[in-house]
């Protein structure tokens, strides 16, 4: 097996690339709207806003309309409701004094930088806890939201990359960059305060600081005064910056969603708060329960790159259903889970029997919208059950790393860091 090993490899970076990345790229040269990565780019473009004297604002969702108007791409964009010093990843797109780069180029050099987020993810993984390489080549070829976020343009896997590297070295630094492109990563610290691990906190609290710092000629304080005090918060009610998908998407794999399904809000884009209370508490205990458990992973030394790489998958799986919304793009961060568990049970960490959990698990994760809604006009009696299938299947995945965290078979030996 060890000599065919580059081989297989070979072949499944071929069908890699005639089966995820060529449709992704049609998809993707087929448009000029760049679908979400259009938020990003203008939120760019608007906070350096190259020949004025004045910054723009790129929480102004109106001024990202006009400069898409004006570029002739879209007619309206999607809000920017990141934390501010995500757009200094976005710089390149507008580098201060130059042109910035048209819409339809951004968009597409932005697909070949998460394609090679994605390679970055799949080796940081090998190196961390010795997943399989054909394993990986394998979830790689048939996990769906893998051409779903480069098709849509998200950041998600850029994000993945740099809190993968953090969690695997436990760096702080590169946790708290992960933490300020996307809110969510700051869960990870969670583990680490219960480990006992204050340096690594304490060095990414710094670095969301730093870089908060850094982002002030792009976003002014009283911007990030505001993002804080008034967009942020709206997070937990579903009001996301003015946001207008509807919270009762079928494609919505949340917790709050499925409380808005037992209590609609006033409007498709409001939790009632009953949903919101909800939500949170069971939120808060899914989130207790995983502090107790990162302790007692701790125990066991820092040798357990394994149980590590499960504790985080289990961390992984909650901030994600945490959200009002999550979306099929969204569910790549799953790559660290189903690797870690899978991992797990060709290690003989847990029982070969878990498979009869995961695979069913991996299924609904894996398999597209479109096979998801020809299942359901077949089976109609089954149709709420298929559309809170990849939330199941999350949760299962979830609980089976937290498993996986928890268990240390007897004459397992520690998998190197």
């Amino acid at each position: 097996m060890r000599k065919a090993l580059p081989l297989l490899l070979l072949v499944a970076a071929v069908l890699y690339g005639l089966f995820s990345v060529r449709p992704a790229w049609d998809a993707v040269t087929s448009v000029k709207h760049a679908r979400d990565y259009a938020t990003y780019h203008y939120a760019a473009v608007e906070a350096v806003n190259p020949g004025n004297d004045e910054r723009g604002d790129p929480y102004d969702t109106a001024a990202l309309g006009r400069r898409a108007r004006k570029e002739g791409t879209r007619k309206t964009v999607h809000p920017y409701f990141y934390p501010p010093p995500f757009l200094l990843s976005m710089l390149w797109v507008a580098p201060p004094g130059l042109e910035p780069l048209s819409l339809s180029t951004g968009y597409r050099a932005w697909f070949w930088i998460n394609q090679a987020c994605l390679l970055g993810v799949l080796v940081a993984m090998w190196r961390w806890f010795r997943a399989h390489p054909l394993l990986l080549a394998a979830i790689a070829l048939t996990f769906s939201p893998i051409p779903d976020n480069m098709k849509m343009g998200q950041a998600n896997l850029p994000v993945l990359l740099v809190a993968v590297l953090g969690l695997w070295r436990t760096r702080g630094t590169l946790v708290g960059i992960a933490g300020m492109a996307k809110m969510s990563p700051a869960l990870y610290l969670v583990a680490w305060v219960a480990q006992g691990r204050f340096v690594p906190v304490a060095l990414a609290a710094a670095t969301a600081v730093g870089l908060s710092l850094l982002a002030l000629p792009l976003v002014p304080l009283d911007t990030q005064i505001e993002f804080y005090t008034q967009i942020l918060p709206g997070f937990s009610t579903g009001h996301y910056h003015g946001l207008t998908v509807p919270i009762s998407l079928p494609a919505n794999h949340s917790i709050p969603d499925l409380f808005n399904q037992l209590w609609p809000g006033p409007d498709d884009h409001s939790l009632d708060p009953r949903a919101q209370t909800a939500a949170k508490a069971v939120s808060l205990v899914l989130l207790g329960g995983l502090a107790a458990l990162s302790r007692r992973a701790h125990l066991r030394g820092d040798g357990d790159a394994l149980g590590q790489a499960n504790l985080f998958g289990a961390f992984t799986a909650l901030l994600l259903i945490t959200p009002v919304y999550t979306y099929e793009h969204h569910l790549v961060m799953m790559l660290l889970p189903v690797a870690a568990s899978l991992q797990a049970v060709l290690s003989r960490r847990l029982p070969w029997a878990t498979l009869v959990v995961l695979a069913p698990a991996y299924g609904a994760l894996a398999w597209t919208l479109a096979m998801l809604r020809g299942t359901q006009k077949a089976l109609p009696e089954l149709a709420w059950w298929l559309q809170e299938s990849k939330f199941i299947g999350v949760v299962a995945i979830g609980v089976v790393c937290a498993v996986a965290a928890f268990r240390t078979p007897r004459g397992e030996g520690a998998t190197a860091r």
